[in-house]
């Protein structure tokens, strides 16, 4: 009888210890790994690939062109977004000084980071290489929403001219112009009941 007792109290044990595990497997999150993107992803070989690689999340091709993104209606700004930082100046942008390459120009692989700043959603990051040789002359990337760093790499021999930080303004919800033009109403009629 007592060896019935401690058999069914190791078999309770065992099968307590297996849900314990297997909750702490299907709970746990699943391992990111680092995904390089390139841009424009062709399979020519005469043309250029800039590439970003991000962890967590992929980063996607936004754009691609000859030419130069100076971040001052570009073919980015064109697309909707507001350019926030330049690398090869210290004062370009809606806010600049918060996107740092390394090196923040040339060379023909880094990394890069920034701090997202409030106000600001769907970043994008783009680098600009050398015109003449091969094309595109530069990518841009959209960043998959959370990542504010990663690696970059240009193909080729012509190294990195300067990488542009740009984003779209968050915008203000309606309700929020309303409730203000509502106190703004109520300032008014304030000061002409005060004033009579």
């Amino acid at each position: 009888m007592k060896i019935e007792c401690f058999a069914n109290r190791d078999w309770k044990r065992s099968f307590m210890a297996l849900v314990v595990m297997a909750s702490v497997s299907w709970f746990q999150p699943a391992i990111s790994a680092s995904v390089a993107v390139n841009c424009p992803g062709t399979a020519a070989t005469t043309d250029r690939e800039f590439t970003v690689t991000t962890d967590p999340g992929t980063a996607v091709c936004l754009a691609s062109d000859s030419g130069n993104i100076n971040g001052n209606n570009d073919a980015v700004n064109l697309l909707g977004y507001i350019t926030l930082d330049k690398t090869d100046d210290l004062t370009s942008g809606a806010v600049p000084q918060s996107l740092t390459a390394s090196p923040p120009t040339s060379g023909l692989s880094g990394t890069f980071s920034f701090v997202a700043p409030a106000g600001y959603t769907n970043f994008v990051i783009a680098f600009k290489s050398g015109e003449g040789q091969l094309d595109p002359d530069w990518a841009a990337f959209s960043l998959p929403n959370g990542v504010t760093s990663g690696e970059w790499a240009i193909s080729g021999n012509q190294e990195l001219s300067h990488a542009n930080l740009y984003a779209q303004a968050v915008p203000v919800p309606a309700a929020v112009w309303l409730f203000g033009s509502g106190l703004l109403g109520l300032v008014g009629v304030a000061r002409r009941s005060h004033k009579a």
